[in-house]
């Protein structure tokens, strides 16, 4: 009796992950020899036939501080923590940590300007671009550059010659794991376990097209050195941590969160600056739901920081997709030269066509491998913005952006329980929007969303979402009037008209500010008084009861 051919069936998040699992598990599998061998090759003797190649193998002095790039990522502070291990260095930190270096129980290294140490001799890590260097970095003091990104315009410049390390691997954990082993210095379980989890954040665990054979080999000397049996569960556990820290961030941290900047030359030797952001989650659809607000934010940093293009990519690192975002007509073109397809935008009721919306990338999520080399090719193959795309170009560049978006100031969030960066208008004016269209402004600038850190503030996960036929919203029944919901599946882009208890928000033309009842502020604070009061409590008992 023969075969007959079933059809396969669709993949359930469940076989996926199973398919996945097995995926990793052969790459362990099939670097296991080569990992034991390694391994058994480091030893603190010294070398058998001229104990001075030791010496000779630590390039780097002694004491020099190992600082990463602006925006500090994963990769960039677990190298920066191995490196100055292996080179009896210290480490630094650019800016603040997320949420994913958190596993392995290591002090988060100072902030490199409140850093009280000789900043005479500096290492960068993860980065050559000057554009990305730590605040207050004097370049003098440079002695070496640890990385695994291309050399562009912008790339740091020395009087003197100093120590480059620069592989196209997928990580830059994966140079310096694989130094230890060069240079046979053994490496603590610590150490192994933070620059394992670099090389899984930094190549999607091991899933980004940027992924090397190196890679995965360092991945599996690393694991056994760690004691890592479960990759998979780290990898997990590193991506969702970031992607929950996400939700309870405001749209400024969100959109500079993993922003870099890229100097290129286009056909007439032109130096153009495009501006880059990337969000990585494991939950594509929630932050879909804030790309009114997020929209916001990149249009400001277009203006703060003088770019001619500003773009921000939403990547799904379960599906290998992303959503990137268009805010304008010069974003546009350019993108759709480097990708061949057209930007999607929402309706626009009476208003101009001004090309802002989303593109759909299919398996493309580096911005190392994907999205700049198909930016940079469309430069030097001689695109060029339209004239109306130049002239937004110049407005948005012109613009006070103080009054246009705002100033960025800490403020305290009851949705993440802790100080947040919040942009608001001098005067607290904020105004509603329903789609991208209607946010551009005459100026060239945008109009400020009400994206504010109040109890109902931006990033609702979609089970709080209310919704009521077509229309979806948070819910409000707690605080006052619920606000007309903006279009789409997700809650408005913004709507509140400051915090809790203020009397912020002005009618427009276009929309209104909806802004809690000031009788419902009356009642929600005793309760919210009082649960805080019971939260501080429950805290000491709970500490007295340890000790």
């Amino acid at each position: 009796m023969g075969k007959t051919d079933t059809p396969e069936l669709p993949l359930t998040p469940r076989s996926r992950a199973r398919r996945l699992s097995t995926a990793l598990d052969d790459t362990i599998v099939d670097n296991s020899d080569q990992a034991i061998a390694a391994i058994a090759l480091m030893s603190e003797k010294p070398h058998k036939s001229n104990p001075r190649v030791d010496g000779f193998a630590l390039e780097i002095p002694p004491n020099t501080v190992f600082v990463g790039h602006l925006n500090t990522d994963m990769d960039s502070i677990a190298s920066s923590i191995g490196a100055a291990f292996l080179f009896n260095g210290i480490a630094a930190a650019a800016s603040k940590l997320n949420t994913e270096t958190k596993h392995w129980g290591f002090d988060p290294p100072t902030y490199f300007p409140d850093l009280e140490h000789d900043k005479s001799k500096v290492c960068l890590m993860d980065h050559n671009q000057e554009s990305q260097i730590a605040p207050t970095l004097n370049l003098n003091g440079l002695v070496g550059v640890i990385d695994h990104h291309a050399l562009q315009n912008g790339t740091v410049i020395t009087d003197r010659p100093i120590y480059i390390d620069i592989r196209p691997w997928g990580s830059a954990c994966t140079i310096v794991g694989h130094t230890y082993l060069r240079i046979r210095k053994p490496i603590p379980n610590k150490i192994a376990g933070i620059l394992l989890s670099g090389i899984l954040s930094d190549t999607l665990n091991l899933r980004s097209p940027t992924t090397t054979d190196h890679d995965r080999l360092l991945v599996a000397v690393l694991a056994k050195i760690s004691e890592v049996s479960d990759i998979n569960g780290l990898a997990d556990m590193q991506f969702k941590a970031k992607s929950s820290e996400l939700m309870h961030m405001s749209p400024y941290e969100v959109a500079c969160g993993d922003q870099k900047k890229f100097t290129i030359k286009d056909k007439n030797d032109k130096q153009l600056s495009i501006g880059f952001g990337v969000v990585e989650t494991t939950d594509p659809r929630a932050m879909k739901t804030r790309i009114d607000e997020l929209m916001v934010e990149v249009a400001s940093l277009k203006s703060e920081q003088m770019l001619d293009f500003s773009f921000l990519a939403i990547v799904d690192i379960v599906n290998l997709t992303s959503t990137l975002i268009s805010i304008g007509r010069a974003e546009s073109e350019l993108a759709e030269a480097a990708w061949k397809r057209k930007i999607v935008s929402p309706p626009s009721e009476g208003e101009e066509n001004n090309m802002i919306g989303t593109m759909e990338l299919e398996n493309m999520v580096s911005r190392k491998k994907d999205f700049i080399p198909a930016l940079t090719d469309a430069i030097a193959n001689g695109f060029e913005a339209s004239e109306p795309a130049l002239q937004k170009t110049e407005k948005q560049k012109a613009v006070v952006v103080e009054d246009v978006y705002g100033i960025v100031s800490k403020e305290w969030s009851l949705e993440a329980c802790c100080n947040v960066l919040v942009r608001r208008l001098k005067k607290g004016a904020l105004k509603r929007v329903n789609s991208f269209a209607t946010m551009a402004t005459p100026g060239g600038g945008w109009a400020r969303t009400a994206s504010n850190n109040n109890m109902l503030s931006w990033g609702y996960p979609p089970d709080t979402l209310k919704k009521s036929g077509s229309q979806a919203g948070p819910s409000t029944s707690s605080v006052g009037k619920s606000p007309t919901p903006g279009k789409g599946d997700g809650p408005p882009s913004g709507w509140k008209g400051g915090p809790i208890g203020s009397k912020a928000g002005k009618e427009d033309k276009r929309a209104k500010d909806v802004v809690p009842s000031s009788s419902a502020t009356i009642l929600l604070l005793p309760l919210l008084l009082g649960a805080a009061i019971g939260a501080i409590a429950a805290t000491i008992i709970a500490s007295r009861r340890r000790n």
